[in-house]
């Protein structure tokens, strides 16, 4: 119960709407000055999703069975649900798990040489991150390459972030699947609108989940702030609509060969 009324309180910060304006005109923020959340990069209204992304091959034909997985999960999908031990029963189209559990089940069927340095562990959102930050640039090497710009992120791509320091979360972070190329954000410059399959337990921007905090398997869009490197360095959990940016490095890996 304590971490169902979290999760919705945290929910509710990050959500749409303009923060408070101060006496002076400044906006305020929201939360506890200590969370590593920042607010949006734009002045005046929150704009607009871009229009959606033209479509776009996956990078590798691993990426492509990374999408063809995920599709016969949803066209099979009757009951899922966001929850911390994987339960899947593709006869019945069940499909119980969290973000971990989720992305290393598909890889574990798309691509299982990506999956094998966690072999024997309990994947975590953490572990996508450290395999994917040891991947090379331009080159594979045990299954993964480090794509270091989200603008250059394909479907079938993989992200992840760490949580970061301070905020209030017992999850090590998040991962899941690009599932359309990044769009940028109009008036915000170096923000890109990623559509994403994963599973959670609260949606995203125009999310397929129903917002009651079941969550589980489903498709959203996120917002990608990024540096002069172009590399994502907040997530917007909402997308364009996000009140909050949480401040953390994301990482993108690519699977193949």
């Amino acid at each position: 119960m304590r971490r169902s009324l979290l999760l919705s309180s945290l929910a509710l910060v990050l959500a749409s709407g303009a923060p408070t304006a101060a006496a002076d005109g400044a906006r305020e923020r929201p939360w506890p000055d200590h969370w590593p959340i920042v607010l949006p990069p734009i002045a005046g209204p929150l704009p607009p999703p871009p229009p959606p992304a033209a479509p776009t091959p996956p990078a590798t034909p691993a990426g492509q069975r990374v999408l063809d997985v995920l599709e016969r999960v949803r066209a099979n999908l009757r009951s899922t649900r966001y929850q911390h031990r994987r339960v899947v029963r593709e006869a019945d189209g069940v499909y119980h798990w969290d973000c971990s559990l989720m992305t290393h089940w598909v890889l574990e069927r798309a691509h299982p040489r990506a999956v094998a340095p966690m072999r024997g562990t309990r994947p975590l959102a953490e572990h996508f991150v450290r395999v994917i930050e040891r991947a090379p640039v331009g080159r594979f090497a045990g299954g993964w390459q480090r794509v270091p710009r989200v603008a250059d992120a394909r479907p079938g791509d993989v992200f992840a972030w760490r949580r970061p320091r301070g905020f209030p979360s017992r999850n090590t972070g998040h991962v899941g699947v690009v599932a359309g190329a990044p769009r940028p954000v109009p008036r915000m410059p170096g923000a890109y609108a990623v559509r994403v399959v994963d599973a959670t337990s609260w949606g995203h921007q125009d999310d397929t989940r129903p917002p009651d905090g079941v969550g589980g398997f489903g498709a959203g869009t996120l917002v990608f702030l990024t540096d002069a490197e172009g590399r994502g360095t907040h997530y917007g959990w909402y997308g364009t609509a996000s009140g909050g940016y949480v401040v953390t490095p994301i990482v993108l890996g690519r699977v193949g060969p």
